[in-house]
């Protein structure tokens, strides 16, 4: 796999080994079927890429490794999502993850989509941790840190990257899960005067195609390491017992919306479809919330719940209302629901005492003012519980 080199001195050193990736590293090295699912956002995806498929990090990664372990037959899971969180991806990582089988090998990357609130990031990275160690015990899991423009200006007067790294290598330390950071290497380079933002990426997050083979290059660099440090033999460290926060999305799901009660206003369309879409894959099945006061109730057992939506053009504001509490407010459209319509998980009830509970959930009569409807798209609920 030929990459242009990186503009630097020293061979890559900043990631953390912790316990490796001894587990798949044995299978591959046996030439086993091989599972790599790459769950994240659209660094992940490969947003900014001439061929997402084959210039982004993503890919040359799963070329390196078929060129690495030629006699081993590889499976590889792209689960990412542009524009989506950690949060997102823990109730999400069954389905789109282990929904066909199982997985050898986790990389996780949601450095630069986490919005730098602790609580969320924390109950998130450790609910993924568990649910897939959980399903397989012998999973091993990566933790990648990317960068972005905004960050790299900050470092050059702070010295520190994104609050979100820290967040996530608290689940890291505490799992013993080797973790890469790109992003510190990456701001350090330009604070040094040996790279530019501009060289790496043509907007404020998505690499180019040399920004890819930069991180491809690293990654590379570290599984070799790897390699070296324990002979890529060895067995997947058993779960921790002990939590992080017992309220962590450990047991998240993603649920049909047929499940909703107390239905007025709201039908289910399939095969949903629009042009204007982004982050998905038309058609869809929606459950359409038609008009302000078309309202439903999901019942559910557990800590959290939520809903996922395409939100766009007509996406109006959100009340509800947690175990027939007050009506709280939350507003969905942003600036991207301008443009198109894209996946959007919102969270609406978080860190409940673990029990039954009720949300009711209506399309509020407010809207933000560039929105054209007060509808809801809904393609699933979100509920961290019992099944």
């Amino acid at each position: 796999m030929s990459m242009r080199g990186a503009p630097q001195e020293e061979r890559f050193s900043d990631y953390t080994l912790r316990n490796g990736l001894r587990s798949c590293y044995g299978k591959m090295n046996r030439g086993e079927a091989t599972t790599v699912a790459f769950l994240g956002g659209s660094v992940t995806a490969g947003e900014g890429a001439s061929d997402a498929e084959g210039t982004s990090y993503r890919a040359l990664v799963c070329a390196y490794l078929r060129e690495r372990f030629p006699g081993t037959p590889f499976t590889f899971v792209n689960a990412a999502i542009g524009g989506t969180d950690s949060v997102y991806g823990a109730f999400r990582l069954n389905a789109h993850v282990f929904g066909g089988g199982g997985a050898d090998l986790l990389v996780v990357e949601f450095a630069v989509n986490d919005d730098g609130n602790r609580t969320k990031s924390v109950r998130a990275m450790e609910g993924i941790v568990r649910q897939a160690k959980r399903i397989n015990p012998l999973v091993d899991i990566l933790f990648v840190y990317t960068a972005n423009r905004k960050a790299a200006e900050s470092f050059a007067e702070t010295g520190k990257p994104q609050i979100n790294i820290a967040h996530h290598e608290e689940a890291a330390v505490h799992y013993g899960l080797p973790s890469v950071d790109i992003a510190s290497r990456i701001y350090r380079m330009i604070a040094a005067g040996n790279l530019r933002w501009e060289e790496i990426s043509g907007d404020s997050v998505h690499p180019n195609d040399y920004g890819y083979s930069l991180y491809a290059q690293y990654l590379r660099e570290v599984m070799d390491d790897m390699l070296r440090s324990d002979g890529g033999e060895g067995t997947a460290v058993p779960l921790r017992s002990e939590l992080l926060d017992p309220m962590c999305y450990d047991r998240a799901r993603l649920k049909e919306p047929l499940l909703a009660e107390r239905v007025s206003g709201c039908r289910m369309v399939y095969d949903w479809t629009n042009e204007q879409a982004c982050n998905w894959t038309p058609p869809a099945n929606i459950f359409l919330a038609e008009r302000a006061g078309a309202s439903f109730r999901l019942r559910f057992v557990g800590t959290a719940a939520g809903i996922v939506m395409l939100a766009g053009m007509e996406t109006g504001d959100v009340e509800y209302s947690i175990d027939g509490g007050p009506y709280l407010l939350r507003r969905v459209f942003d600036s991207h629901c301008e443009k198109f319509y894209r996946p959007k998980a919102v969270l609406l009830a978080d860190g409940l005492a673990d029990g039954p509970h009720w949300l009711d959930v209506r399309a509020a009569e407010s809207k933000d003012a560039r929105s054209k409807g007060n509808r809801l798209h809904l393609t699933h609920f979100l509920v961290n519980g019992n099944e």
